[in-house]
C-alpha cells in the first residue's frame, strides 16, 4: 500500500501573486478586447460577451487598471524570487539546470519513459518562469506606446509606428497566454494535488 505525506510547496506571498495575476489577466484580456473592437486589426470582431467595458472608454479604464494590478504584482513576485534563498533554488533559471532541459523535452515527447529526477520544479518549467516575465515587460511597454503615443512617441517609434506597437502587444500577450494554457495543461496532466497545493501551499505526495 502506498503511504501519503504531506510536503509544503508554495509560501503564501507566491500562492498570493498567482491568484491576483489570475485576475488582472483575466481583465486584461476581456477589455483589452473590448477595446479591439473599436478598431479592430484583423478582419473579425470578439463577441461582446467576451469583453469587459461596455464601450471604449470602459474597456481602457478596466485595461488601465489591471495593467497597474499587473505591473506591480508581478514586480512582488519577481523580488520574492530573487531575494528569497526559496525562489532561486527552485523557482528561477540557473546555469546548473541547463542541463535537465533536453531530457525534459525527450521526456514530454515520450521518447524517454523515465521521468528525469527533478525537485519542486523542472528545468522547462524554470526557464518558462525566469523568461516570461520578458514578455510581461514586452506587454507594459507596448501597452505605454499604444495608450500615450504622443507622450512617448519614441517608445511608439521603437516598435515602429502606431499600429505595428499594437500587433506587437498582441504577440507578447500571446505568448502570455500560450505560457498560461500550457501551464493549465501542466496541471490537468499533474493531477488536483497540484491545483491544491496553490490554494494550501501543501501537496499531498503519495509514495
Amino acid at each position: 500500500m502506498k503511504s501519503v505525506r504531506k510536503e509544503f510547496h508554495h509560501p503564501f506571498i507566491i500562492r498570493l501573486t498567482h491568484w491576483i495575476n489570475t485576475v488582472a489577466l483575466a481583465i486584461m484580456v476581456a477589455s483589452g478586447l473590448r477595446i479591439y473592437n473599436a478598431s479592430p486589426v484583423f478582419s473579425f470582431k470578439v463577441p461582446e460577451a467576451l469583453t469587459l467595458g461596455g464601450w471604449l472608454a470602459g474597456g481602457r479604464e478596466w485595461h488601465f487598471f489591471a495593467m497597474w494590478l499587473f505591473l506591480f504584482n508581478g514586480l512582488l513576485w519577481f523580488g520574492y524570487n530573487l531575494l528569497t534563498r526559496h525562489g532561486r533554488q527552485t523557482t528561477l533559471f540557473r546555469p546548473s539546470d541547463a542541463g535537465g532541459i533536453l531530457p525534459m523535452i525527450l521526456y514530454y515527447l515520450r521518447i524517454r519513459k523515465a521521468h528525469p529526477p527533478v525537485r519542486k520544479y523542472n528545468a522547462l518549467q524554470k526557464l518558462a518562469y525566469t523568461t516570461i516575465p520578458l514578455a510581461a515587460v514586452g506587454v507594459i511597454i507596448t501597452g505605454i506606446a499604444i495608450y500615450w503615443p504622443v507622450q512617448f512617441g519614441g517608445l511608439t517609434r521603437l516598435f515602429g509606428n502606431y499600429d505595428s506597437a499594437r500587433m506587437w502587444h498582441f504577440l507578447f500577450m500571446a505568448a502570455i497566454l500560450s505560457f498560461v494554457f500550457g501551464h493549465l495543461c501542466m496541471v490537468l496532466i499533474a493531477g488536483w494535488a497540484n491545483f491544491w497545493s496553490m490554494i494550501t501551499g501543501w501537496k499531498r505526495i503519495r509514495e
